[in-house]
This record gives C-alpha cells, structure tokens and sequence, in this order.
C-alpha cells in the first residue's frame, strides 16, 4: 500500500476516532495518583466512552471486526464507516496499532440508565499501521473535532448509535478530522 493510500485510509480512521474516547495518559506509563483522582471526578458518561474506546483500540490491534461491530448499535452509520476502515486495513494485511484519542474536552448533554450524550472533543494521536514484518507507517495526527455522540444500553453494554459532527452531519467516511479545511 503506497503512503498516499495510507493516508486517505488515516483521514478515514480519523474520522470515526472522533468517537473515541481514551485514556490520557501516555501509552505504557502508569497512572499517577494526580491522574486516577482526576478520572475518579469525571463524569460517568466520560468514563464510559474512555471505556468504549480503550475496546474500540483492541479490536483494531487485534484486527478484529466481530468485536468492532459489536461496540456499535445495529444500523449504525458510524459503525458501518468504522468497519470499513478496518476492513480497508486488514485487507491489506495491516494493522493498527497504539491508537489512542485525547480528549480535549468533554461535557454530558444527556445521562440516564439507557442513554448518554456527549459533546466531545478531541484529537486521534500514536496510531501506526503495521503489516507484521518489519513495516509500519505512522498515521498523521488527526486535527481536533467536535462531535457528538450517543450511546445506547444495548444487550448490558453501552454501545455507539451514532456521532454527528457539530454542524448536524452524521460522522461517515466522506470526510475526517484529519481532512484539510477545504474538504469539510
């Protein structure tokens, strides 16, 4: 896969990153004390989309789109898109690894026991595409975006419905946070 290809498949994994929600910490540190008290005050709803992401990142190292599928609610178009770019991926026999979205803010619209709604912000950061030998391509780093997102309680788990841009568009693969201003 040559690296203009690597990069339109990295805008299209952007895209649904801005769904993603994970920890802050560096990858491979351990939280300090300053850290767990910080996640301890965050709101539910956040702790529940770090949660889904940190799931989301292991089904893409893994390759895996039964479990992918899974994090999303039946129908959903920001599901579909996400499986897309990994299938994208692994059918060029790759991987991608260390992704992780930082979060540079994030507020509850909406919270009960079946349903959260956040407006999130945030920026996909680390992710590399590896075919298992010896390549791996870093993939850009994303532009911060804000969506918002809504989870469903589906089958005991909380699952993506969808994640809509700002401007009301649902999040698909025409377009990512790492586009350029003028494709938006």
């Amino acid at each position: 896969m040559g690296p203009r290809m690597v990069l339109v498949v990295a805008a299209v994994l952007g895209l649904v990153s801005g769904v993603a929600v994970v920890a802050l910490a560096l990858r491979g540190s351990e939280p300090g004390p300053a850290s767990i008290e910080a996640r301890a005050a965050e709101p539910h709803a956040v702790r529940v989309l770090r949660a889904w992401d940190a799931h989301r990142s292991r089904a893409y190292a893994h390759a895996d789109g039964a479990a992918l599928a899974d994090l999303y609610v039946a129908g959903s178009r920001t599901g579909a898109a996400d499986r897309a770019v990994l299938r994208g991926y692994r059918d060029r026999g790759l991987r991608v690894t260390g992704m992780r979205t930082q979060v540079l803010a994030a507020r509850v619209l909406r919270e009960s026991g079946q349903r959260l709604v956040l407006l999130v912000t945030d920026v996909l950061v680390d992710a590399v595409a590896g075919d298992g030998r010896r390549a791996r391509w870093a993939l850009p780093h994303d532009r911060p975006s804000t969506r918002r997102v809504v989870l469903l309680r589906d089958k005991g788990s909380w699952r993506v419905a969808e994640a809509y841009a700002v401007d009301g568009r649902t999040s698909d693969s025409k377009c990512s946070t790492s586009c350029s201003p003028a494709a938006r």
